[in-house]
């Protein structure tokens, strides 16, 4: 009986299998048939249709974002050309000059000192109104950092003592500066 019961059970399984077999053979083959099909040929030619109209609107997002980068960087420096325009009165700042240039031309100790804090005064301005793009035009900034020194002593030392060649060289320094700002 027990034989009868194993063989009963070895025949099912075998039958089992078999069923298991027939399935994943008929869904292979419907896989396959699928994948041959017209259909599916339709699903990849719209994919690839899908795919690059996409990569068509990714490419026009790109020049847009491109150009409007380059937008932005003309209107970077046409606000730079405004602000040197609107902020600075070339006429005012070139009598202020003139003055500069006039307490240069006397002997007296005094306006040479007046003459090297108007200067600094009138760099400083310029500087604060065009922000920190104007220093890399500048060419000589590092020794107009060195003349912060002198400004300093002129302030807080009533006895410290300037050359006139002194003088000269520090309101060349900071003229060549306004020149590269081209303010002067």
């Amino acid at each position: 009986m027990n034989n009868s019961i194993n063989d009963t059970l070895a025949q099912r399984e075998l039958e089992a299998l078999a069923q298991a077999i027939k399935f994943f053979g008929d869904w292979w083959a419907k896989l396959v048939l699928f994948f041959d099909s017209y259909r599916w040929r339709e699903i990849i030619f719209t994919a690839k249709i899908v795919s690059i109209i996409i990569s068509l609107v990714f490419l026009v997002l790109i020049i847009m974002l491109l150009i409007r980068i380059n937008i932005k960087g003309r209107m970077r420096s046409s606000v730079w050309q405004l602000k040197e325009s609107a902020v600075f009165n070339r006429g005012k700042i070139a009598k202020k000059w003139l003055k500069i240039e006039k307490n240069l031309n006397t002997d007296i100790e005094a306006n040479y000192k007046l003459a090297v804090l108007e200067a600094d005064k009138i760099f400083n301005h310029i500087l604060e109104n065009l922000g920190p793009e104007a220093e890399i035009k500048i060419t000589n900034m590092e020794e107009i950092k060195g003349i912060c020194k002198v400004r300093d002593n002129i302030i807080e030392d009533s006895n410290f003592i300037l050359s006139e060649t002194d003088v000269r060289k520090i309101i060349g320094l900071y003229q060549k500066a306004l020149q590269d700002l081209k303010i002067l």
